[in-house]
C-alpha cells in the first residue's frame, strides 16, 4: 500500500498504509523473534553459564575456572556504538548507505533505493513519533543504540535477512530483534511499520516483561499514527478493524471479549487466533487512548505489575470498570467506528 505523510511546522498528521503483523510463520532461526519478544527456546542459555564450560561429572572445577581470569569488558559507550553501527551498515549495504541518529539511540539506515525524500520523510516521522512517545507516555528509552534498517521492497528486505540470519525474514512487514538490537523492515509497504516497530524497544526498556498483548496492542495503534502537534501522537482506524468487527458480529464474539486479554499467556496470543488477538489488543488500546486512559493505565500497570500481574486492577482503577464490564462499552465503540 502507499503511504501519505503530511508534515508541517505546526500541524503534523500522518496517514500511513498497512503495517504491523501479517507475520509470516516461516521457519527462522531462534535469534530474530517477531516484534520484540526474545526467543526463550531451549537453545538460549538464560542462566549466564556457558554450557561448554560446565564441568563433566568428576571433572575438577579448577579446570573450568581456568578461563575466568579474562579482563572485564570495557564500559559501554553509546557514541562509539552509534558510530560502529553506521560503519557496519556501510559494510553490509555498500558505501552509499546513509545513516542518521534519532533520539540519541536509533541509528536510522537508508540503503540505496530508500534515500532522498523518502528517507528524509522516514526520519522526520521517527523524530515526531519519538517526541510524542517520550512526552508523558513512556518513562524511559533504550540506553543502548539500535540499528533501524529501512528497505524499499521485499527483494532487498529478504536479501538482507538471508545474509544476516541465513533465513527468510520472520515477518512480512518488519521485526525488532533485541539480541543484536536490529530493527529491519520493508518500509516500502508503509511508514506505519516504522512507528509500530519503535514501540517495542521502548516497551522493552520501560516495562520489562510486559505481556505481549499490551506490547503489540500499543505498537499496533501507531501503525496509523496521527500527530496533530509536536509532542502529541495518537492512532486512527486502520486495516485491522474488519477483523475485530467480524469477530464481534459472529460466532467468534465470545473469543473477542475485551476481558480475555487480561492474563492471556503470550503463547496463546501468538497461537492460531493471532490475527484476532492483534485486532483485539489494537482496538482496546485505541479505545483507551481515545478516552485519555491508555497511558495512565499503562503506567499504573507498569509501576504495580508485581501486585497486579494481569493488569486488571490497574485497568479498573483507571477506567472505573472491570474489563468484563467494559467489554459492552468497548464493543459498541468498535462497531461504531
Amino acid at each position: 500500500m502507499r503511504t501519505l505523510l503530511l508534515l508541517s511546522a505546526v500541524l503534523v498528521t500522518v496517514l500511513v498504509g498497512c503495517a504491523g503483523d501479517g507475520r509470516s510463520k516461516s521457519s527462522a532461526p531462534p535469534p530474530p523473534r517477531d516484534f520484540g519478544v526474545a526467543s526463550t527456546g531451549s537453545a538460549v542459555n538464560l542462566s549466564g553459564n556457558d554450557p561448554s564450560k560446565m564441568p563433566e561429572e568428576g571433572e575438577p572445577a579448577a579446570l573450568v575456572r581456568a578461563s575466568e581470569g579474562a579482563p572485564p569488558a570495557p564500559p559501554y559507550d553509546l557514541a562509539d556504538d552509534r558510530q560502529r553501527r553506521a560503519r557496519v551498515a556501510k559494510e553490509e549495504l555498500g558505501p552509499k548507505a546513509m545513516s542518521t541518529v534519532v533520539s540519541d539511540v536509533f541509528v536510522v539506515i537508508g540503503p540505496p533505493g530508500w534515500q532522498g525524500g523518502q528517507y528524509e520523510q522516514s526520519v522526520a516521522l521517527m523524530k515526531s513519533a519519538m517526541a510524542g512517545f517520550m512526552n508523558g507516555r513512556f518513562g524511559k528509552k533504550p540506553s543502548q543504540a539500535i540499528s533501524v534498517y529501512l528497505f524499499p521492497n521485499r527483494l532487498t528486505y529478504e536479501s538482507f535477512c538471508t545474509l544476516k540470519y541465513a533465513a527468510p525474514c520472520i515477518a512480512h512487514f518488519g521485526f525488532y530483534q533485541p539480541g543484536d538490537r536490529y530493527m529491519v523492515m520493508n518500509i516500502g509497504l508503509g511508514l506505519g511499520t516504522l512507528t509500530h516497530e519503535i514501540v517495542h524497544p521502548l516497551v522493552e526498556a520501560d516495562f520489562p516483561g510486559a505481556p505481549t498483548w499490551v506490547n503489540e496492542g500499543i505498537a499496533s495503534v501507531f501503525e496509523q499514527p496521527q500527530i496533530p502537534r509536536p509532542g502529541e501522537i495518537h492512532g486512527g482506524k486502520n486495516w485491522r478493524h474488519p477483523r475485530i468487527k467480524r469477530a464481534l458480529t459472529s460466532s467468534e464474539r465470545e473469543k473477542a471479549r475485551l476481558d480475555r486479554l487480561f492474563g492471556m499467556p503470550d503463547e496463546t496470543f501468538r497461537g492460531d487466533a493471532e490475527d484476532l488477538h492483534y485486532a483485539m489488543a489494537r482496538y482496546v488500546c485505541q479505545w483507551l487512548d481515545a478516552r485519555g486512559k491508555l497511558w495512565p493505565f499503562y503506567q499504573r500497570w507498569r509501576d504495580n505489575v508485581a501486585d497486579d500481574p494481569t493488569g486488571e486492577a490497574s485497568f479498573e482503577a483507571v477506567v472505573g470498570m472491570t474489563p468484563a464490564v467494559a467489554h459492552a462499552v468497548w464493543s459498541k465503540w468498535v462497531l461504531a467506528l
